[in-house]
Formats: structure tokens, C-alpha cells, sequence
């Protein structure tokens, strides 16, 4: 009996597996290695075509003075994007830290909104905010500045993608700061730091590992960015990403396309594994009887950390006048008097910059609900005059509801199917024991790994060989892959702390496997299955960049068409299609604050 059960749990242990592990061999792997392979062949110039003889030239071209000029350009981009996402993220996840109640939960309210909304979306009310007569240039133009050129250019791309990717930098450094005590704060002040020291001696040492996970996330993410840069350089400011899509949908140059994806696939692999080796470490942080129990404080790092941190007070000291002796006694009081109004003015400067940032991260979804009121066939901000007049000429576009009522359909399919496979590999993988169960959750997590960008044109080849191209299957073979990743991510992480002895003892009494799994497992995992399906409903809605190199004709989606119409030109009809898609991101976040808890909310 105990070796039919054995047997029975052994067979159980790859059959949920194995619907997920099918459909990431056949719908990532297998098209990965044959864009690998194409990137070792020759190409016949001029013809779209290459020939099956091995060669290095495609990755030799990449480091000459035009391809390197590009790398280092999105380099720069990639870097100074997760410098002011730094810089601009850091007070406001300090405050969050700090928050509780209701007011923590607008503060998650706020961040969280423009990332579960369209990057389309986003990136159009940036196109509004940034453009020559818009709402910044007026404001800079008050002051007698500018008007400035945001956009097209390097500028509008960096701030940009600042604004588009620095919520996960304010979690990354939030779920650090969360787990540290507030009490070696307070001990700082006792033994006699001001407030300023004991931050810069005690807390931003402490956080370090999440402003470093939280910048290469962000540096990640804008090195591998296709659809912001695209729209806010006009084109015209060349990044990595637009060059694979350049050689091989344009120019046809396939191998060398395949070339430049493997390299920066490779990069992107190599920052991701580094991260994800730090949130491991931020995990692990969240025992509370030592945070860095078992680090080395003589090795490199810490000895980086210190310099950086004593550098910064060092210069706060210089700023603000410090001394390190002095014995008037009328000095002193004249000091502490200096000090208090000091820390007074900078705690009011701290929350009007918290404010600023706030009001920057969220400023271009309601820009772009306003504008979609707008009378005027042109898109501008403040609309001269209001009308709904393009909400109700909406139902006369007949291409805008074909593609909703498209994208609506693969959302709905790609959830039914990703949710249920989904989650059985995310349970099998959190109740049996594998032999690498590390590995088995990277081949699980893989496809977030690498750029949307070099999926898409994974996909479009392979989904060619199969004369899948521009259909149905194509399509919905690419969403189904994201969402049930989405879906294993998301289950994973609602079963930390999951006790696997509650299904045992359900056994022990007379429980089938099935009666355990729909009495005792499903209503334990229950939030995390509705978070994951909305997570993967609003995934595939708002899946724009895989879809661009796949999609086409009648199987065009909402986020593709309105990515095409803001590259030849700014429809009033894409604010109103926008600005629905905005309010459905709102409408998800509601949903997952009701049933989850937006301070549950994990990257």
C-alpha cells in the first residue's frame, strides 16, 4: 500500500508538471535555439535570405564603431534611467515604509496604477506631457526656460522610462526597508546622532541591497525597452532593442539580427541572475533576529558600501556646517537651534519632493483622460474646448472594437488555459521535492528573463516555419506562454509559508486527493488564484511588444493598433481608447486591494 502510494505521488510529481514544461519547450526553447542558431549563419546581402554555412562575422560586426555606438548609447539610457529612478524613488518608498493604514494603501494606490497600465498608454501621455507645447515647457516657460526638446530625443526617452519603470524601484527598496527595525534608528538617536547621521549611518547601509536589486531591475528593464524608446525618440535616437527589430523586420537581415539578440539576451540573463540573487538575500532578511547574520563585513562589497556611505555624509556634513568640536556654550545652542530649523525646512522640502514625484509618476494617466474630452482634432493639453464627441465616434471605428473584442477574447482563452496549468506546476513544484528544484523554477521563470524584443522575433520565425504567421494560433500561442508564467510567479509567491502538513493531516483522516486539494488546498490558495488570473488577464490585454512582430491584419490587438497609429501620427480616438484601458488598470487594482491587499503586492 505504501509503495502504490509512493509509486502514485511519483507519477503526480511530473504529470503536473508537464502541460507548463510542453508549452516553455515548444513555445520558448525550441524557437530560442533556432534564432541561436540563425545567428552563426551568412547572410546574402540584398536578398532576405541566408545561406547554412557557419561563420562569427554577424557577432565581429556588432563591435564596430556603429554597432558599439548604439550599445553605449542604450548603456547611457539604461544607466541614467536607473540613476534618477534611484534618486526620484527612494524618498517616496522611505515614506512608504513609514506609512500605515489607509494611507499606505493610497500611497500603493498611486505607485501601483501606471504599472499595471498599457505601456502604450503611458508612453502616449508622456508623448502629451513632454511635447513642445505641453504642460512641462509651459510650465518651464513661466520661468522663462525652453521651450525645451523632450521629445524625439535621448532626454524624453530617459525620463520617460524613469517614469515608466520607477515603481519597481520604491518596492525593491520598500521591501527592504519594511523588514528593518525601527529601533536601531531610535538607538542611533539616543547615544546622540541627529536624524540626518543616524539615516546615513544606520538606514541606507541597511538598505543597500535593495537600492542595488531595485537599479539593475530598472537598468534591466529600460536596456531591454522597445515601445517607449520607439515612440519618444520619433525613431530617430537608435537603441539595441530597435536595431534587432530593424535588421530582421525591416531589413531582413536575419542572422545578424539573431547576433545582436544573443548578446543582449545574454547580458539581460546575466543582470537578471545577479538580481535575482539579491531579492533572495532580501528574503532571507525578513529574520528578524539578524539581518546580516552570516555576511562578511571585511569583504569588497561592505567595504564599498561604508566608502559610499561615509562619502554622502561626509558631504551632508559639509553642506549643513558641521563641526566636529567646538566649545562655546552659546555656540552650541546656536547650533542646536540651527539644526532643529534645518531639520524642520528639509522635512518640509523631504514630503513637497515625495509630492513632486508622486505627482510625476501618475501625471500622465489623468493627462490623457483629459485630453481624450478634448473638442479639437488635434491632441492638445488643456483641451481648448470639451467634448465626448470621440467617445461616441469610438463605435463608429470599427478597426478599434474588432481589435478590443480580439484582444478580449485571447485575454480570456489565455487566462482559462495558462490558470489551471499554471498553477498545478507552481503546486507541484512547491509540494514535491525535485533534485534541482532552483533550476526547475528558472526553466519555469526563463521567459521573463529575456527581452520581449527578442522573444517577438523568436516567435515570428519559428511561428513562420510552422505557417503560423499573422494567424490566430500564433498569437494566441505567445500570450498563453506569458500569462502562465505570470500565473506560476504569482501562485509561487501567494504559497510562502504555505503548510503542506494541513494536506497531510487531511490524508492521515480519510481524505481522497481530491477532496484535500477542493476543501483544504483551493480555499487556502484561493486569493492567490483570482490575483494571478486578473494578473494574467491584464497581462495579455496589455501585451504589446511580442505582439508587434506577430500579429497583423485580422489578428491585430487593441495595444498593437494603437502602437501603430502613435507611430504615424496622435488620433484623438487613441486618448479614448487609452483612457478606458487606464480605468481598467484601475479597476484590476481595486480588485486585487479587495481580495489580496495591495501591501501584499511583491515584484
Amino acid at each position: 500500500m505504501a509503495k502504490a502510494s509512493a509509486a502514485s505521488r511519483g507519477k503526480a510529481k511530473y504529470a503536473l508538471l508537464l502541460p507548463a514544461l510542453i508549452l516553455i519547450i515548444a513555445a520558448f526553447f525550441i524557437p530560442m535555439l533556432l534564432l541561436f542558431v540563425v545567428g552563426f549563419q551568412t547572410y546574402v546581402p540584398g536578398s532576405g535570405f541566408f545561406e547554412h554555412t557557419f561563420t562569427l562575422e554577424n557577432f565581429v560586426r556588432l563591435f564596430d564603431s556603429y554597432h558599439l555606438t548604439i550599445l553605449m548609447r542604450t548603456f547611457k539610457i539604461a544607466f541614467l534611467a536607473a540613476l534618477l529612478s534611484l534618486v526620484f524613488g527612494y524618498p517616496v518608498a522611505l515614506l512608504l515604509s513609514r506609512t500605515r493604514g489607509k494611507k499606505k494603501g493610497l500611497l500603493l494606490g498611486l505607485i501601483l496604477t501606471p504599472l499595471l497600465t498599457n505601456v502604450v498608454a503611458r508612453t502616449l501621455g508622456l508623448m502629451i506631457v513632454f511635447a513642445t507645447h505641453g504642460p512641462v515647457n509651459k510650465l518651464l516657460g513661466l520661468f522663462g526656460i525652453g521651450p525645451v526638446q523632450f521629445i524625439p530625443g535621448e532626454l524624453g526617452i530617459i525620463l520617460g522610462l524613469t517614469q515608466v519603470f520607477i515603481p519597481y524601484m520604491i518596492l525593491s527598496i520598500n521591501s527592504v526597508l519594511e523588514n528593518l527595525q525601527i529601533n536601531l534608528q531610535n538607538a542611533a538617536r539616543d547615544l546622540g546622532c541627529s536624524p540626518m547621521s543616524a539615516f546615513w549611518k544606520v538606514i541606507f547601509p541597511l538598505s543597500t541591497p535593495g537600492i542595488v536589486a531595485g537599479s539593475l531591475f530598472v537598468f534591466l528593464l529600460s536596456f531591454s525597452s522597445f515601445v517607449t524608446p520607439r515612440l519618444l525618440g520619433g525613431g530617430k535616437v537608435m537603441v539595441m532593442t530597435m536595431l534587432v527589430q530593424q535588421q530582421a523586420m525591416q531589413l531582413l537581415n536575419w542572422p545578424f539580427a539573431a547576433a545582436a539578440a544573443i548578446i543582449l539576451m545574454i547580458f539581460c540573463v546575466l543582470l537578471v541572475t545577479t538580481y535575482n540573487r539579491l531579492t533572495a538575500r532580501i528574503e532571507r532578511m525578513n529574520d528578524r533576529t539578524g539581518i546580516y547574520g552570516d555576511s562578511d563585513f571585511s569583504s569588497g562589497i561592505y567595504r564599498i558600501i561604508r566608502g559610499m556611505k561615509n562619502l554622502l555624509y561626509d558631504l551632508w556634513c559639509k553642506a549643513m556646517g558641521c563641526k566636529e568640536t567646538d566649545s562655546s556654550p552659546l555656540k552650541g545652542r546656536y547650533d542646536r537651534r540651527w539644526h532643529d530649523a534645518a531639520h524642520h525646512v528639509g522635512g518640509v522640502l523631504y514630503h513637497v519632493f515625495t509630492v513632486l514625484v508622486l505627482i510625476f509618476i501618475v501625471l500622465p494617466l489623468p493627462i490623457v483622460i483629459i485630453s481624450s474630452f478634448s473638442q479639437s482634432s488635434m491632441i492638445l493639453f488643456p483641451p481648448k474646448a470639451y467634448s465626448t464627441k470621440w467617445y461616441t465616434g469610438l463605435l463608429a471605428k470599427r478597426e478599434y472594437i474588432t481589435s478590443f473584442l480580439l484582444s478580449l477574447r485571447i485575454a480570456l482563452l489565455s487566462v482559462a488555459v495558462s490558470l489551471p496549468v499554471g498553477t498545478l506546476a507552481a503546486l507541484a513544484i512547491k509540494r514535491f521535492k525535485y533534485r534541482f528544484p532552483e533550476l526547475l523554477k528558472t526553466l519555469f521563470l526563463s521567459p521573463l528573463m529575456v527581452p520581449a524584443v527578442i522573444i517577438g522575433i523568436a516567435l515570428m520565425r519559428f511561428m513562420n516555419i510552422l505557417g503560423w504567421i499573422n494567424s490566430f494560433k500564433a498569437i494566441f500561442t505567445a500570450h498563453v506562454l506569458l500569462t502562465t508564467v505570470y500565473v506560476i510567479r504569482t501562485v509561487l509567491s501567494s504559497l510562502v509559508g504555505y503548510d503542506i502538513t494541513i494536506e497531510y493531516a487531511a490524508r492521515d483522516l480519510g481524505a481522497s486527493p481530491l477532496l484535500t486539494f477542493r476543501r483544504i488546498t483551493l480555499p487556502l490558495i484561493k486569493p492567490g488564484l483570482i490575483v494571478a488570473g486578473m494578473f494574467a488577464f491584464i497581462t495579455s490585454l496589455d501585451e504589446t511588444t511580442i505582439s508587434i512582430f506577430i500579429a497583423g491584419g485580422r489578428t491585430t490587438t487593441l495595444p498593437v493598433r494603437i502602437y501603430s497609429m502613435l507611430e504615424h501620427g496622435l488620433d484623438p480616438t487613441v486618448t479614448v481608447v487609452s483612457s478606458l484601458l487606464i480605468v481598467l488598470a484601475l479597476s484590476i487594482l481595486l480588485l486585487i486591494n479587495k481580495v489580496m491587499g495591495l501591501d501584499k503586492f511583491k515584484l
